[in-house]
């Protein structure tokens, strides 16, 4: 009698895990512990290394990079923005007998990666071919332009992304001012008409690239093209004043996207080299990288996760399953940890990229996890759904999944942490805390 209200319990408590609206909460975890024998390990074999991205949509994301970065461990990296204008209103008037004063292109600073202190060369194009609408971009995309540079003169840029700018009587977000030259803003003058009626003809854009720079590590800002503080402003007067500007910006229905070059031969890592580059996977047992803007990723797999329970015919519940990423690289001045990972599932008979069931998608981000811990250093994902379906193979999951930056597209950070040795305190491990019955 007490085997069959033991049996019950356990196979209500199955359905409760599996078909309750909200699986998000903690509650209960206690009690099942103490009424079912809860066990645990941190001992199921992960095999992982570390590959380089593929590629990765930057179309019209939320925000572009633009900088150059010089890596010790993943080399050099250099990340360019190309963009449509539109007018800043319905038509352009500038007046009877327009002359440029100056022309400065305007990029809104919401976050930056680097040594701030550095000089970056950056320079301005003018796009020869056209964005494409109906074209997806990618970070190894690129559009013709003109290799003449838009800019005043060829100088290095700092940014101070924590200070407002002050221009004129004005106090602005934090920004980066380029000047461009006065050439090109006459030109933008003189042809009012083509403006008008043909912008996307006469005008069809900006690359807006990094080169070298001077100092320690360089930098990479993070921008947003749609902002009110990003455009091409000209000052100029005429006629009639002696005082006038205007804007062309990018608005969210023109096309824009990030390119990033990534040079890894300018690694001196040997661990780095060895695992990303010729392919030796057995340096994932040491150690594991991951880095955005279409960089790296880390392709861990669980081998016997599938029949790790066999031996009790799969009957087990699984209350909690975490990923634990031990962060090895808090000695890094510039080039900081990402503060979020995201986890990639892999379909078993496609390989196509999926949401975990347990990814905030579904769940939320408290739930997920993959916020960096500061006391600990490291990344914790519960993943307690994904392992119960994959042992009773209840959908079609591999057993493989992909650990890469959230917000790759507009997030260059970069780490480095410990691999699968199970010598290590601090290894990648799988800590599951399950009942069999």
């Amino acid at each position: 009698m007490k085997k069959t209200i033991y049996c019950t319990l356990v196979l209500l408590t199955c359905i409760f895990l599996t078909s309750c609206k909200d699986q998000n909460s903690d509650i209960g975890l206690d009690l099942l512990s103490n009424e079912m024998d809860t066990e645990f390990t941190d001992t199921i074999t992960l095999q992982a290394f570390s590959v380089l991205e593929d590629t990765i949509n930057t179309t019209n994301a939320s925000a572009n990079l633009l900088g150059h970065i010089s890596d010790p461990v993943f080399g050099n990296s250099d990340a360019g923005i190309y963009t449509e204008l539109s007018l800043g209103g319905a038509a352009v008037n500038f007046g009877s007998h327009p002359i440029i004063d100056s022309v400065v292109l305007t990029l809104q600073i919401s976050g930056y990666y680097g040594d701030t202190n550095s000089m970056v060369g950056i320079r301005v194009h003018q796009l020869t071919e056209d964005l494409d609408d109906d074209t997806r971009y990618y970070q190894t995309s690129s559009a013709g332009y003109n290799p003449a540079s838009l800019n005043y003169s060829p100088t290095g840029y700092t940014v101070k992304p924590n200070t407002s700018v002050v221009v004129d009587t004005g106090v602005y977000s934090p920004h980066m001012r380029i000047r461009l030259s006065q050439q090109f803003g006459q030109d933008l003058l003189n042809h009012q008409d083509d403006l008008n009626n043909n912008m996307e003809t006469y005008l069809k854009g900006l690359y807006i690239g990094a080169t070298s720079h001077t100092g320690s590590r360089g930098y990479m800002i993070i921008t947003s093209m749609t902002s009110a503080l990003s455009g091409v402003t000209l000052y100029y007067h005429n006629d009639s004043t002696q005082k006038a500007r205007y804007t062309l910006s990018c608005t969210d229905n023109d096309v824009r996207f990030t390119h990033v070059n990534h040079n890894y031969q300018a690694s001196s890592n040997p661990d780095f080299i060895q695992e990303v580059l010729q392919h030796n996977t057995e340096i994932g047992k040491d150690r594991l990288f991951v880095q955005g803007g279409g960089g790296v990723k880390t392709r861990i797999t669980f081998p016997y996760l599938e029949h790790a329970f066999d031996q009790y015919n799969k009957r087990v519940v699984i209350h909690r399953a975490e990923l634990v990423i031990s962060d090895v690289n808090y000695d890094e001045q510039y080039l900081t940890h990402p503060i979020n990972l995201t986890i990639q599932g892999i379909g078993k008979s496609d390989n196509a990229i999926r949401f975990l069931p347990d990814d905030d998608y579904y769940t939320s981000t408290s739930y997920f996890g993959g916020t960096y811990d500061p006391k600990k250093h490291e990344y914790r994902f519960r993943i307690t759904r994904y392992v119960q379906q994959l042992i009773l193979e209840q959908n079609d999951w591999s057993n493989t999944i992909n650990l890469v930056v959230r917000g790759s597209a507009v997030r260059p950070h970069r780490l480095m942490f410990d691999g699968t040795d199970p010598d290590s305190p601090t290894r990648l491990r799988l800590e599951i805390a399950y009942s069999t019955f």
